[in-house]
């Protein structure tokens, strides 16, 4: 096939750092082109993919612009379009190439072919006939690792539906350190729940975004991963990425998360409080076999043979 995927304009692809969407787009395009699909990527300048890259002359200012853009470059003989833009511009647009839409955020985009990343995501925003399918990875990016830290680890957004402050008031409460690593998008919730909390307590530490080999160490060797999300998270792929490197997840039950971690219960964590409890008594699983379950069940070949599935129905129906 012949695909084009639209990526949003303010993260390169791959991102450089933070960027989930980026991150799954990448490891798309990059199976589809292993796969011998011709993949023509809108994204910003700096992105890199072995498939053709159509950089965007604007970055982060106005995502309507995108669907002109891609209408006036658009390369011809595209059998599908499949958008990753948060509020999926392009699809909703209706152009005249058959258009599949990925919706990454807790919202409803007034698509016709609209993808959900777990059943709770769509079951909240989306109709009972629109596709699900779970975010992958490519196992062989994450180091795996059995040796483990003496530190928790939260990674993410700095904002407070993150549940950052859950996880220092785990981490208090635990006694243990906590390493918090992640862009700051709401500073005045980092200088009053962060910011503060770094300074009269040397065990909660915070080290700013990080990425590349540094992201990697911090993922790989820590005894546990905080994920104390407090909205319908859609997925929370860093949950994946944790355990791709043996590497536990203790998270709150909101949104995907008794999905992301079916085969995990016991690390399903219903209060802050029983997160602590955990922290301190739970005997947490094995790290071969953390690996293994994401390597069942969320990887880029098993989400790319999902897509390529309904490429092709959304081409037939259409043509």
């Amino acid at each position: 096939m012949r695909i084009a995927l639209i990526s949003p304009d303010y993260l390169p692809v791959p991102p450089v750092k933070y960027g989930g969407i980026e991150r799954v787009v990448y490891t798309l395009a990059e199976e589809l082109v292993e796969r011998g699909h011709e993949v023509i990527l809108y994204a910003p300048f700096g992105s890199q993919i072995r498939g053709k890259l159509m950089p965007y002359l604007h970055e982060g200012h106005d995502m309507w612009r995108i669907p002109g853009f891609v209408k006036l470059t658009l390369p011809p003989g595209v059998d599908i379009i499949h958008d990753h833009t948060q509020l999926s511009v392009v699809g909703q647009k209706k152009l005249a190439v058959p258009t599949v839409c990925t919706i990454h955020n807790p919202l409803t985009n007034p698509v016709k072919h609209a993808v959900y990343l777990s059943k709770r995501h769509r079951d909240l925003f989306g109709n009972p006939h629109d596709h699900v399918v779970y975010n992958g990875l490519n196992p062989d990016e994450f180091q795996f690792s059995d040796q483990k830290s003496d530190y928790l680890l939260f990674i993410g957004a700095i904002i407070p539906y993150k549940g950052v402050h859950h996880a220092i008031e785990a981490a208090e409460q635990a006694g243990q350190k906590l390493i918090i690593a992640g862009p700051v998008y709401d500073h005045d919730y980092f200088h009053k729940e962060i910011l503060s909390k770094t300074l009269s307590n040397p065990s909660i530490q915070y080290v700013g975004e990080v990425g590349g080999q540094a992201r990697q160490d911090l993922l790989k060797h820590a005894r546990c991963m905080l994920f104390p999300t407090l909205v319908e998270e859609p997925f929370g792929l860093v949950m994946t990425e944790a355990m791709a490197c043996g590497t536990p997840v203790l998270a709150l039950p909101n949104g995907s998360v008794p999905e992301v971690m079916s085969g995990f219960p016991q690390l399903i964590c219903r209060s802050v409080e029983e997160m602590t409890i955990k922290l301190i008594h739970e005997t947490l699983p094995d790290p071969y076999e953390l690996r293994e379950y994401v390597l069942e069940h969320f990887t880029t070949s098993g989400m790319t043979d999902k897509y390529l599935e309904i490429y092709q129905n959304i081409i037939d129906e259409e043509s």
